[in-house]
């Protein structure tokens, strides 16, 4: 029974510790000061090893900052799947996004020691790891597109709240 009381109350804290409740000023503020110059740099970055290739044959399903209400929830989305793409010029933006809004990614699980992996031939795996990282690169973009989205929206309900 204890065992039980103590997993219910785990459950109701647990929204409580996840959610990112940073007054939307303030997120701005700290965009203008910090968040806005690692989005530049990351942008730059990401097009540079773009420049030869093109991002019109892959579709991303991302979330939008349609909706008003959870601008801050988005850009929390798109920062925890940026930082989980690994690549290496998206770290800084993701983590000052992540501090600017208060918040963690929820952790994720990794492989086991008993998960077989797949072996392929070096050509093959050349060929599918240049795709792979451009598919990456692109999806990086698409996800900076849509937090300058966010950031422009969530600047504009500030300024029309004031």
């Amino acid at each position: 029974m204890p065992l039980l009381c103590i997993s219910l109350l785990a459950l109701l804290l647990l929204p409580l510790c996840l959610s990112c409740d940073r007054p939307p000023k303030d997120v701005i503020n700290d965009y203008r000061a910090i968040v806005h110059t690692h989005l530049h740099n990351t942008r730059e970055a990401i097009e540079t090893l773009l420049r030869n290739s093109s991002c019109s044959g892959f579709s991303h399903r991302l979330p939008n900052c349609s909706d008003d209400r959870d601008v801050v929830g988005t850009l929390h989305n798109l920062s925890c799947k940026m930082k989980r793409s690994r690549l290496p010029h998206t770290e800084k933006l993701a983590e000052s996004v992540l501090n600017s809004l208060w918040c963690k990614c929820p952790e994720t699980t990794t492989r086991g020691p008993g998960v077989k992996t797949r072996h392929t031939t070096r050509k093959k795996r050349d060929e599918n790891g240049r795709r792979i990282e451009t598919r990456k690169r692109c999806r990086v973009m698409a996800m900076l597109s849509t937090m300058t989205e966010c950031y422009a929206k969530l600047n504009l309900n500030t300024v029309s709240d004031t």
